[in-house]
């Protein structure tokens, strides 16, 4: 039984300048589109902390989101990843 995955990141040393975190996020979104089983994804800076930004990633199977969490781990320094089983989805009226 594989439902859909997600990978919530969490990194510090965000940069300050907006269009520099904009490029980072854009760059970080890109390499991610790529990977097997990509459905969704969010990046974003910390409203509370901007030097932390963080990423939701959704994936297609628990192999997918494993695989998209080790090349992470293997490419990004201080990087905090967790997988979550998606359980229920609901959406907001039109």
């Amino acid at each position: 039984m594989d439902g859909m995955w997600m990978v919530l990141g969490e990194q510090g040393g965000a940069p300050a300048d907006r269009e520099a975190r904009a490029a980072q996020f854009a760059h970080m979104a890109e390499v991610t589109r790529g990977c097997p089983g990509f459905v969704r994804g969010w990046w974003g800076a910390d409203e509370d902390d901007p030097q932390l930004t963080h990423a939701l990633v959704v994936l297609d199977t628990l192999d997918n989101a494993r695989a998209l969490k080790r090349m992470v781990e293997e490419n990004v320094a201080g990087a905090r990843l967790r997988l979550m089983e998606i359980g229920v989805e609901v959406q907001g009226m039109p």
